[in-house]
C-alpha cells in the first residue's frame, strides 16, 4: 500500500499545475495534507485497543471495519470517526474512514450484486472487501459525472460524440472490458491506494453501457487525475495561513483513458438495475452518511468555538444581539449532536448489521450545511474590519515598526501577534479561497440541498399524525 507507507511514486499519473507530477513528495500540497491523513494509520499503532478490534478470524483489524451489531458497536465507531476528523479540524472530508464504513459491512449486502455468464459479482465484492480490510487500504470513490449538459442523457450525450460525459463500457472482452470517460470532483484521490468507481440512481435502461461499478489501483495504466489549482498558501507561514498553509483537500478530475478492469474487478457490468442498486442496496450510502455527519459535527464545532473566541477577544460578548448569534449557533451544535446520537439509538437491524436511521442522518445532511453557513457569516461579521488590515506576520519582526505595531494591536483581552493569528484563521476559513472551498464542499457534496429534503418528506413516517387528523377531521364532519 502507497498511502500508510508515505510513497505515492508508485507510476499514478496526477497532472498537478500544468505538469505531470514526478515526485509526488516534492510537492507540499500532496506531502503536507498526506500527513494529516496518515493520522487514521497512526491513532491505531498509539492506541490499539481503542482502535482496533479481533474479526472472525482472530486478525487485528481497524475497528471501522467491524460490522455494527449493537449500539454500543455504533457509539464506539462514531467516537472513532470524531477522533479522525479531529486531526484535520472536520476539514478533511473524505479521509480513509469514509468508504470503510461501507467496506464493513459490503459482505451482509454483496449477495444483491449477484452473478452473470461474466463473473459472481456479490463474491468479486467480497473479496475486494476481505483485501481492503487485510492491507486496510485507501479507497477514494468517484461517483459524479462532469456536467456537459444536463438536459440530455448519457447514452443521448455519447451518441453525439462525448465520449467522456460519463464511463461508459467501450468494449467487452472474455476477461473484463475497456471503459473510457471521466468523473469529477474526486476529492482527495492523488492521495488514496485505489479508486472505487460506481454510479448514483438514476440511469435510464438505454444506458447499459454506463451500468459499471469497479474498483482499479490509481497506478492503472490509463488512470489520469487532474488536480483542481490549490488553496494551499505555500509561500506564506502558517502564522499567516493556520488552515491554507496546512494542507489542501486537493479535488481532482479524473480521466479513465481505455482502461482495462479485469473481471474479478467488477461489481456491477451492464446491469441498470443493478447499477442504480449498488449505492443504496450495498449499505454504503446509510454508513458512510453516519460517518460524513460526524465529521461535519467536528466541522461546525470547529467553527462554533471559533466564532465565540473571536466575540471573547474582541470584546463583543457584551452586547445582546452578539449573545443571541452565539447562542443560536451552540442551540445548532446541540441539536446536530443529539440527532447523530438518535441516528444510532433508533438504529435498526437490516441483513444482520445495526443500521443507523437514515431518515435522521438525511435530517442532519439537511440542516448542517445551513449551520455550517450560519457560523461563517458570524465569524466574518464580528470580525469584519479587523481582519482584512492584519499584516505579513513577518512584519513583527521588522525592526522598524514591530514595537509599534504590537503595541497598536495589543488589548487588554488579547496580545497583538495571537489577535492577528486569531483573525488570520478567520480569514482563511471565511475569506480564503480555502474556506469558500470548504463552504462549497459543505453545501454539496452530500447531495442537492433540495433533494435531500424532497427524499426526507417523501419517506417521513407521519402515519400516526394523519390518524390524528383524520380522527379530529372525521369528529367535526360527524357533527350537527
Amino acid at each position: 500500500m502507497t498511502t500508510k507507507n508515505g510513497n505515492l511514486n508508485d507510476g499514478r499519473a496526477v497532472f498537478y499545475r500544468g505538469k505531470k507530477v514526478e515526485d509526488m513528495a516534492a510537492e507540499p500540497v500532496f506531502a503536507r495534507t498526506l500527513k494529516i491523513v496518515q493520522r487514521y494509520y497512526e491513532l491505531q499503532e498509539e492506541d490499539p485497543e481503542t482502535y482496533l478490534y479481533t474479526d472472525e478470524n482472530g486478525e487485528q483489524r481497524s475497528i471501522l471495519f467491524m460490522p455494527p451489531k449493537t449500539v454500543d458497536d455504533l457509539a464506539h465507531k462514531r467516537k472513532i470517526y470524531e477522533q479522525i476528523a479531529r486531526e484535520s479540524y472536520g476539514f478533511l472530508g473524505r479521509t480513509p474512514d469514509f468508504i470503510d464504513t461501507g467496506v464493513a459491512i459490503l459482505d451482509y449486502y454483496a449477495d444483491v450484486l449477484e452473478k452473470d455468464e461474466r463473473t459472481d459479482y456479490a463474491q468479486n465484492a467480497r473479496d475486494w472487501a476481505k483485501r481492503v480490510k487485510e492491507n486496510d487500504l485507501f479507497i477514494s470513490h468517484a461517483i459524479q459525472n462532469p456536467q456537459v449538459d444536463r438536459q440530455k442523457g448519457l447514452t443521448e450525450l455519447l451518441d453525439e460524440g462525448q465520449e467522456f460525459a460519463a464511463v461508459w463500457i467501450k468494449e467487452e472482452r472474455p476477461d473484463g472490458v475497456i471503459i473510457r470517460g471521466a468523473k469529477q470532483v474526486n476529492t482527495l484521490a492523488p492521495l488514496a491506494d485505489e479508486l472505487l468507481v460506481f454510479n448514483l440512481p438514476g440511469l435510464q435502461e438505454v444506458d447499459s453501457k454506463f451500468a459499471l461499478a469497479f474498483s482499479l489501483p490509481l497506478a492503472t495504466d490509463g488512470v489520469k487525475m487532474v488536480c483542481r489549482k490549490p488553496t494551499m498558501k505555500e509561500e506564506f507561514s502558517l502564522k499567516d495561513y493556520p488552515l491554507s498553509g496546512l494542507f489542501d483537500e486537493m479535488d481532482a478530475f479524473i480521466i479513465l483513458d481505455d482502461v482495462f478492469v479485469p473481471n474479478e474487478n467488477l461489481f456491477v457490468c451492464g446491469s441498470v438495475e443493478k447499477s442504480n442498486a449498488f449505492f443504496p442496496a450495498s449499505g454504503f450510502f446509510v454508513h458512510t452518511a453516519h460517518q460524513d455527519e460526524v465529521r461535519g459535527f467536528v466541522k461546525l464545532e470547529f467553527v462554533t468555538a471559533l466564532a465565540i473566541r473571536l466575540a471573547e477577544k474582541l470584546g463583543l460578548t457584551g452586547f445582546i444581539r452578539v449573545q443571541e448569534m452565539l447562542g443560536s449557533l451552540t442551540v445548532n451544535l446541540e441539536m446536530i449532536k443529539s440527532s447523530i446520537i438518535a441516528s444510532e439509538v433508533t438504529a435498526q437491524m437490516e441483513n444482520g448489521v445495526l443500521t443507523p436511521n437514515m431518515q435522521v442522518l438525511l435530517a442532519v445532511r439537511a440542516s448542517l450545511t445551513h449551520y455550517y453557513d450560519e457560523a461563517l457569516r458570524v465569524i466574518a461579521e464580528l470580525s469584519s474590519g479587523s481582519v482584512v488590515g492584519v499584516p505579513d506576520f513577518r512584519e513583527f519582526e521588522n525592526a522598524e515598526i514591530a514595537e509599534i505595531l504590537k503595541a497598536s494591536m495589543t488589548s487588554p483581552l488579547i496580545d497583538a501577534q495571537d489577535r492577528a493569528l486569531l483573525l488570520n484563521l478567520a480569514w482563511d476559513i471565511t475569506g480564503e479561497s480555502f474556506g469558500q472551498r470548504q463552504r462549497t464542499y459543505e453545501f454539496l457534496h452530500g447531495g442537492n440541498p433540495m433533494w435531500i429534503k424532497n427524499m426526507h418528506w417523501q419517506t417521513a413516517d407521519l402515519k400516526t399524525a394523519h390518524q390524528m387528523l383524520d380522527k379530529v377531521l372525521n369528529h367535526a364532519k360527524t357533527q350537527k
